[in-house]
């Protein structure tokens, strides 16, 4: 503030705090909200990043987080999850109603809107999760599978016990399905990613 030759009140004015507030903080009378210091900040035109690095807040060579690459990912119905097969190269931007943003990499990865209580506590109703349909499954894995009988998809952690392939619901209250040889299910595809809804 000195530096730049602003008074107190005037920097109280330009930061939207009071010059009383101001002179409590520079006598070390009151600590200042992270809000304030924002505030503060913004009005002497000081670089946050500079301003941490300066105090010891923020080691010196630092450097930024890099961001993963985001692709736009289909958030497709669980009837069409179920038809994978059939319409996994339609989905062209604006070909689905909904579309999530998402770092997963992979060829027609597409997500489903979590509908239901038979995985919880772990995946809630309306939670997205993230499919890819090219990832073989493995045993404790939380896979997508066709009911050819439905003609639609459902969600559930594939176990194996012995020679036995089963599709476990999370939720007790659920029975778990034996995939028995000649079984009317087939695996769609592997969850990767979960949404977590807030």
């Amino acid at each position: 503030r000195e530096e730049m030759d602003f008074s107190a009140r005037e920097l109280a004015k330009k930061a939207g705090i009071s010059d009383v507030h101001v002179f409590y903080i520079e006598n070390e009378q009151r600590k200042p909200t992270f809000d304030v210091v924002m505030k503060v900040l913004k009005a002497l035109n000081v670089d946050i990043r500079e301003f941490l690095q300066e105090t010891g807040y923020l080691p010196a060579n630092i450097k930024p987080a890099k961001i993963k690459k985001q692709k736009p990912i289909p958030v497709i119905s669980w009837v069409s999850a179920g038809k994978w097969n059939e319409v996994c190269d339609s989905f062209e931007p604006g070909g689905a109603d909904e579309w999530i943003e998402s770092d997963v990499k992979g060829e027609n990865v597409f997500a489903l809107r979590v509908k239901g209580d038979s995985m919880e506590p772990e995946f809630n109703e309306g939670e997205i999760i993230v499919i890819n349909p090219h990832i073989e499954a493995q045993p404790g894995e939380f896979v997508i599978v066709k009911n050819e009988d439905k003609g639609e998809a459902t969600f559930k952690q594939l176990k194996k016990y012995g020679n036995t392939f089963v599709l476990h619901p999370l939720n007790p209250k659920y029975p778990d399905i034996e995939l028995k040889k000649g079984s009317k299910y087939r695996v769609v595809g592997r969850v990767v990613e979960k949404k977590k809804k807030y």
